[in-house]
């Protein structure tokens, strides 16, 4: 079948060519469907053991119940899946290919929106669990997803398929599963168990099925070889890049560039004679400066010069065969062209740039912001780095180079990818290896490239960081939450301890107002935005209270007691309706305070009050008057300040100080693995610190004095921020690197 041409008139042509494309989606359709019919029975027969694990450690009863709905619908529930899968690819074909006018990008966008902010916290919660699993299947399979949507796009004649509507793709066949699963009203922790399971088993299962799709659309003669897409953004960019070249007076060397990259517009292979002195000093130094990254190739050089285009494509060979990070690329160039041990001469600025390009990677791997999973990444860069060095100097001139931004698109997200990210392959660091394999597979000639891999990667990094914001937003609130609760508490603590102050009270009194009235307390000042007469009732009861239990001094202050005691009751019960106290636990010190009662205020003469005394055998409890007449804001700040001066006077202490929000700190967990976090709070009260992980949830929760210590014994190390994009600070490193040399020379 070759859905690209026909012998027949115009108008067949055109139907025959309809219908082979719809055969050849349905043809697909039913590769998938096949595949669905095993992998999914397979899932399900997988869940039994996870939901028996789960047993053991939460709702029995409630999982007990899921399962027994699952064993009886698991069938129903395959056949409902797969038969929307299907109905899905069929509407797609009606859609798409029986109508192309409609296009493809309006059909992709329809009902796409992000909408986390309208839904509740569980939905939240349940909404990025599944972009998880969808995000990370993606990247791990974005090769042959790119080349299904690429030939999708060749037979439909049209552009913008999102990956969130590719019928073939992660993202419906895990929604439309997760649309039937909210349908049965399992538990959230049942609804959890089978999403785990269906992207571990199905979405894991699906590369080869979309391995033999692809295929199935090559033997029909649709694109064999996947071109490398740009957007007209893009197209547009390049122009104004060679339109800048052009302003600037640069020639280009073409006679010197292999024809693919002759007439691109954006090559640039003549340096500023002020830029190459800067460059020439740095591979001079970097040459004198004896590393050991610093090798020759150890050949004798003869002969004519080396012409720079044999050059770029011997870089293109070793890139492609994979370099060997353990050898230099200086060594291993003159491997692949030596002949009998001798070599040509490169050209000088070739020589030069050689050197700074090793210079570059090897400051990169001395950057103390970086990871080293991400530094090891990175590095396997050098060889596409130095050929676009060699064919667009602007690389080392323009901050706005694509290349340059792609480097430093990279490290920024690469800041919180720690040991446990990789090791469970987070979907930014898969994004991240994915896309430099496809820079060290696909990149020849053509600069642009960069431009295109970074605005992929741009767009997919703000996707992730809207997930990033909501999750870390929600852990701030919880830590603000946690704060408050606590200072509510100190709160209620200092108001108790100012009525108290000075008074002499029996010991059953005292302890319903510290374990069971503070609790009351502490709720109305919870509420006190929304009610905030209720704090007044709650001191006033306290008032009233210890009134009450306390001799009477006059006739006229024990008939007032009297006359109020029933509404000082009333109040009482009401406020532990208010925390849900229970009744029989109180019911206690109701009969306390009423024998308390009768002691002090019925009593009609003094034998009687002897009498009552000598039958109420109540301990006394006295507070002194300690109370200082500060305010608990004063006291607070007062703490603070003593806490700080506390803390030795040492670096340690000065940089737990100056910590920001935004600095990454690195640490060991109680697994011994190295992670890392970003500060995400401080408080200005209590000097308690929030950490979260690169994925917005908490990670450390510490105060300033406990941190400071953690550095003293090095348990934790400040990284701070990237103020600074990565290839603007390698240039700098390496700027003070020759300052360095020179100050050396002089001295000598």
């Amino acid at each position: 079948m070759d859905i690209k041409g026909s012998t027949a008139t115009p108008t067949r042509q055109a139907g025959n060519m309809q219908m082979e494309k719809k055969k050849l989606i349905r043809s697909s359709g039913n590769l998938l469907e096949i595949y669905l019919q095993q992998s999914v029975l397979q899932h399900f027969e997988g869940v039994d053991e996870a939901l028996n694990d789960a047993m053991a450690g939460g709702d029995s009863a409630s999982i007990l119940a899921d399962m027994s709905v699952l064993k009886q619908n698991y069938k129903s529930l395959t056949r409902a899946f797969i038969g929307a899968i299907s109905k899905n690819i069929l509407g797609y074909c009606d859609e798409l290919i029986g109508n192309e006018q409609v296009g493809l990008a309006s059909f992709a966008s329809a009902g796409v929106e992000d909408g986390l902010s309208l839904l509740a916290v569980d939905e939240v919660e349940n909404k990025l669990l599944l972009e998880g699993y969808i995000s990370s299947n993606e990247g791990r399979l974005s090769k042959l997803l790119h080349a299904l949507r690429s030939r999708i796009e060749f037979i439909t004649k049209t552009e913008g398929l999102n990956e969130s509507k590719n019928p073939f793709g992660p993202s419906v066949l895990m929604n439309t599963y997760a649309d039937l699963i909210q349908a049965e009203s399992f538990s959230k922790e049942v609804e959890n168990i089978l999403y785990r399971s269906f992207s571990e088993v199905v979405l894991n299962g699906l590369g080869d099925v979309l391995d033999t799709i692809n295929e199935l659309f090559v033997d029909a003669g649709v694109l064999p070889k996947i071109p490398i897409k740009r957007s007209r953004s893009v197209v547009n960019k390049a122009a104004d890049m060679a339109s800048s070249v052009q302003q600037q007076g640069y020639s280009s060397q073409q006679s010197n560039l292999p024809a693919a990259m002759q007439g691109s517009g954006i090559v640039n292979a003549q340096l500023d004679p002020a830029l190459y002195s800067n460059l020439l000093d740095m591979a001079q130094a970097y040459r004198v400066s004896g590393a050991e990254t610093v090798k020759t190739d150890g050949l004798q050089v003869a002969g004519e010069q080396l012409p720079t285009n044999e050059l770029i494509s011997t870089l293109t060979s070793i890139q492609h065969a994979g370099a060997d990070a353990q050898q230099s690329v200086r060594a291993q160039i003159g491997t692949k062209i030596q002949i009998d041990g001798q070599r040509q001469p490169y050209a000088e600025q070739d020589d030069t740039l050689i050197d700074v390009v090793a210079m570059f990677f090897d400051v990169i791997l001395q950057d103390r912001h970086l990871p080293d999973v991400v530094r090891a990444m990175i590095a396997q860069l050098q060889i596409p780095i130095l050929k676009v060095a060699m064919m667009d100097k602007d690389f080392f001139a323009k901050k706005s180079h694509p290349a340059r931004q792609f480097l430093n698109a990279l490290s920024q997200a690469g800041l919180g990818v720690s040991e446990k990210n990789t090791k469970i392959k987070n979907s930014v660091f898969e994004k991240m290896e994915s896309l430099v394999a496809r820079v060290l597979m696909d990149f020849d000639s053509d600069i642009v490239i960069f431009a295109d891999l970074f605005a992929e990667f741009k767009l997919f990094m703000q996707q992730q960081q809207r997930q990033v914001d909501v999750i870390e937003e929600r852990s701030r609130a919880a830590t603000r939450s946690n704060e408050q609760l606590e200072l509510t508490k100190r709160k209620a603590a200092y108001e108790m301890a100012l009525r108290l102050n000075g008074q002499t009270i029996p010991e059953f009194v005292q302890v319903f107002l510290d374990s069971v009235w503070n609790d009351v307390l502490v709720l109305a000042l919870l509420r006190h935005e929304r009610e905030p007469q209720e704090v007044g009732k709650c001191l006033q009861v306290i008032e009233r209270l210890l009134c009450s239990v306390n001799k009477p001094s006059s006739v006229a202050e024990k008939k007032a007691i009297l006359a109020n005691l029933g509404r000082l009751l009333k109040d009482l019960k009401v406020g532990l309706e208010n925390i849900s106290y229970d009744f029989h636990q109180s019911s206690q010190f109701f009969k306390e305070l009423e024998s308390w009662h009768r002691h002090l205020l019925l009593a009609a003469s003094d034998e009687q009050a002897a009498e009552l005394e000598a039958g109420n055998e109540v301990s006394m409890v006295g507070f002194a008057e300690e109370l200082s007449m500060a305010s608990l804001e004063e006291s607070l700040l007062q703490e603070l300040e003593s806490e700080q001066s506390a803390m030795p006077n040492d670096k340690f202490s000065k940089r737990s100080n100056k910590m920001q929000v935004g600095d990454w700190i690195e640490y060991n967990n109680e697994a011994g693995e190295l992670l890392r976090a970003k500060l995400s709070w401080k408080s200005s009260v209590t000097s308690s610190c929030l950490f979260v992980d690169d994925r917005g949830g908490k990670a450390l929760d510490v105060k300033l004095v406990d941190f400071s210590e953690a550095l003293r014994e090095k348990k934790i190390r400040l990284l701070g921020q990237e103020k600074e994009p990565l290839v603007e600070r390698v240039l700098a490193g390496m700027k003070n690197f020759i300052k360095g040399r020179s100050t050396e020379a002089s001295v000598v």
